[in-house]
């Protein structure tokens, strides 16, 4: 390659190691799963597959005489290079820094090694043969001269006497500090158009030397040679953990596909347990009222745990949030006598079909997906974010992992194909928990039919009131940042403009505040808090508080 494109080459290969070096200072977990991170994702993971190009052309003879009569092996070099760097920076991004599941780790580390080994065995390669080549022309002149001037010398036993004592492995180290003064307390001045013993000695260095660095130039251009080699196996590797991470996330959900609406209500004719109703269904009636039982009951023993477990607000990483004590929590997991499994138990007796609607169904609902975080974390704790690897390697939201009747339902489903999409309310996306840090503080009560309109707007309103994560206003500049929530779902309030968003802000903030927006609306520019998804857990709290 030309040294231009070497520059480019190398730069954007530093460009790369800046990216993945951004974990230190950046770090955004679901982005991977978001709609940006998943173009940069399918843009990088197909770039990566250009490299194939070359190298299976390269290889195959018949292919590559048909294929360069379009287009030259030179060419397929820089989309090789190109291609092999730019997509993996464009992947190092759709990973959002959240290294943190084994496959990520993996995939990230021989993504690094494969692009920095065939970048350094490509231009080390090259430098190594230019190296010996441009030695080699050196070499062949330095042994004409030197051929010349041994001629000269046997003409001279005078001076060839001079270089007895320089014989052997001490006498050629002794060369440079007394040949050249010998010589010249010795020659004559007829003898100054001979040549001096000190050039030929020298000449013999010279020569010795070059060709040592030449075989040892050829010895390693032999080992890069295995080099590369090995970086077309650890492509190999790379490509099939490509495949898998595709897979992966296919599997565990993509949260830019809509979830299908087939497969969240679909439960079998008969009932898993043994209980009488296996063998004498029960009439609608009576289906009904059991349903509702067991929603009173899910409620009971959810409300006892969330309240006992439920902390007064506390810092952590800087934030003022209220927590909860998953170490409790944890400790109730598989105890059949524990709030936590009896609220499990009493799900499983809930028929969806026979819920009534309204408040208190949309209650129920919020209630049951925030039982289903919670769950996610106190299976696995000790953890320190729900997106944690322990959680899930791909999308914490898309395991089902909470049974309603006789279906598992995930996260997303219920956020996005029962609640919103039945109650179409956009104050439900503040009131499902993330269990992380940057959520909307909660009250020590769970949400209760008679209550919910009153507790999702005041949730709203302590949220705004939180300068650390719900809303910050800087009037010089005509900014007002507000919670990451309203980005990541802007499209449910209104139109999605910005507009539309500070209306929706105003609602909910003190009147002095409305009426600064409605002065500054058409000025003000609209930034986003960055969401720490850090456990809400009284265990991480910090140190001074």
């Amino acid at each position: 390659m030309k040294e231009r494109e070497r520059v480019l080459a190398t730069g954007l290969t530093i460009l790369m190691l800046i990216v993945w070096l951004g974990f230190l200072v950046h770090r955004s977990p679901r982005f991977a799963g978001s709609l940006w991170g998943g173009v940069f994702g399918i843009s990088g993971g197909l770039l990566m597959l250009v490299p194939l190009a070359y190298l299976v052309v390269k290889r195959i003879k018949r292919l590559k005489k048909w294929v360069t009569k379009y287009v030259s092996m030179r060419t397929l070099l820089a989309w090789h290079v190109y291609a092999g760097i730019i997509g993996p920076i464009l992947v190092l991004l759709h990973t959002g820094h959240k290294f943190e599941s084994p496959m990520g780790i993996v995939l990230t580390m021989m993504t690094l090694i494969v692009v920095v080994s065939g970048f350094v065995g490509l231009y080390v390669m090259k430098q190594f043969s230019t190296e010996i080549r441009q030695k080699k022309v050196i070499l062949t002149g330095l042994q004409k001269a030197y051929e010349q001037a041994a001629s000269q010398l046997a003409n001279d036993p005078q001076q060839a006497q001079i270089l007895r004592p320089f014989t052997g492995l001490m006498g050629r180290i002794a060369t440079s500090f007394f040949v050249r003064d010998v010589a010249t307390e010795t020659v004559d001045a007829s003898a100054t158009t001979m040549t001096n013993p000190a050039t030929v000695l020298r000449l013999s260095e010279s020569i010795a030397d070059l060709e040592y660095a030449i075989k040892m130039h050829e010895t390693f251009k032999k080992w890069f040679g295995k080099w590369l080699k090995f970086h077309i196996i650890i492509s190999c590797i790379l490509y099939v953990l490509m495949v898998l991470h595709v897979w992966a996330a296919i599997h565990f959900g993509l949260r830019w596909f809509p979830a299908s609406s087939t497969s969240y209500y679909d439960r079998p004719a008969m009932y898993a347990n043994t209980s009488p109703s296996r063998f004498s269904p029960l009439n609608d009636q009576d289906q009904t009222i059991e349903s509702a039982a067991a929603v009173d009951d899910f409620s009971r023993y959810f409300g006892q745990m969330f309240k006992r477990h439920w902390r007064s607000p506390v810092v952590i990483h800087g934030i003022p949030t209220t927590v909860f004590d998953y170490a409790g929590l944890a400790s109730e997991v598989g105890q059949p006598e524990s709030d936590f499994e009896q609220s499990l138990a009493a799900l499983k007796r809930v028929d969806p079909d026979q819920l009534e609607g309204g408040d208190r169904e949309k209650a129920f609902w919020i209630n049951v997906y925030n039982l289903g975080a919670m769950k996610l974390v106190a299976e696995n704790y000790p953890v320190t974010s729900i997106t944690d690897a322990k959680i899930s390697t791909g999308n914490p939201w898309g395991i089902p992992g909470i049974q309603v009747g006789q279906s598992q339902y995930a996260l997303r489903q219920i956020e996005k194909e029962i609640l919103l999409k039945k109650f179409d309310d956009p104050r439900i996306v503040f009131a499902v928990s993330c269990a992380a840090v940057s959520c909307p503080d909660r009250t020590s009560d769970i949400f209760t039919s008679e209550r919910i309109d009153e507790q999702l707007d005041e949730m709203i309103r302590k949220l705004l009131a939180n300068p650390k994560k719900g809303l910050v206003i800087d009037r010089e500049r005509k900014t007002i940042t507000i919670s990451w929530i309203w980005s990541a779902d802007r499209n449910l309030f209104g139109d999605g403009s910005d507009d539309a968003l500070l209306a929706y802000v105003q609602r909910y903030v003190p009147e002095e505040i409305q009426q600064w927006i409605d002065g500054a609306r058409s000025r003000i520019k609209i930034a986003y808090f960055e969401h720490d998804w850090g456990l809400n857990d009284i265990a991480l709290a910090d140190g001074d508080n």
